[in-house]
């Protein structure tokens, strides 16, 4: 005899789709980011303690470092992009970046910008002057009248024209190389520069000198270093924050300034 059960079919079919597992969707800024997977930082890798090259020719440095621990917290594989300073917020705008790490002040005029976010602040810093070993400038008052070399698109040229005005000449670079071998050879009398930064050129090159205390100016100096991230991208700077968090919280963020920058 045939028995038919009616019922009892479709109550295991509904039971055996619920079992199935669903697909959890992924951070609503991976879908943002320049390459799938991956997210690719802008940074100049020519302003040491905190981004610079290796003997062996690797990217490495505070932020590159910090950059590599955010990015595994995230599951994201990590692509560094080395440009000029000025290039790096045109090409965040241009989508080619997700993030820039290169040193960059945490300054209002950036957190006030509708091109970019800043992150919460990494580590504490200031601008001074970088001379040569021996000059007659002892002080950072003694940039008036001087020329004075500063990286394009850095925020020691707006610095310089605020406090001197007309009575300093500003010589802008594309890098801090550059202006050293112009300090060297008496085309600039000074470097702005950051301290930490500064201090580890005079640490590899007695010939430099690095002035304290250095600029004081409300707001502008002494200052924070943070991260950028696109101003279209505010879930990123989220979990970017997350995880500046989780590594402060940890101590590692502590152990990283220690070891690259703790001599300065």
């Amino acid at each position: 005899m045939n028995l038919r059960m009616p019922g009892f079919a479709v109550p295991f079919m509904l039971c055996a789709f619920a079992a199935a597992p669903a697909h959890a969707a992924g951070p609503s800024y991976a879908e943002k980011l320049a390459t799938s997977g991956t997210i690719t930082i802008a940074t100049t890798g020519n302003a040491p303690p905190m981004t610079t090259v290796s003997t062996d020719g690797k990217l490495t440095g505070f932020d590159v470092e910090l950059c590599r621990r955010i990015a595994e917290g995230l599951e994201l594989k990590t692509e560094f992009v080395r440009v000029d300073f000025s290039a790096t917020i045109p090409g965040l705008k241009a989508g080619r970046f997700d993030m820039i790490c290169s040193a960059t002040a945490r300054t209002p005029q950036r957190l006030a910008s509708p091109d970019l976010y800043m992150t919460e602040p990494t580590i504490e810093n200031f601008s001074t002057l970088l001379v040569k070993a021996g000059t007659t400038i002892t002080t950072v008052a003694d940039a008036k009248g001087k020329t004075v070399g500063a990286v394009r698109g850095g925020q020691e040229n707006k610095l310089l024209a605020d406090i001197f005005g007309s009575d300093i000449t500003i010589t802008t670079y594309p890098g801090i190389a550059e202006e050293i071998l112009d300090l060297k050879n008496g085309r600039i009398d000074a470097i702005a520069i950051n301290y930490v930064t500064a201090s580890q050129h005079v640490k590899e090159d007695a010939a430099l000198k690095v002035l304290k205390p250095g600029f004081t100016v409300d707001g502008v100096s002494p200052y924070t270093h943070a991260l950028i991230v696109s101003r279209s991208q505010p879930e990123l700077l989220e979990a970017v924050n997350t995880e500046l968090k989780r590594l402060k919280d940890s101590g590692e963020l502590a152990a990283l300034e220690k070891e690259w920058i703790g001599g300065n």
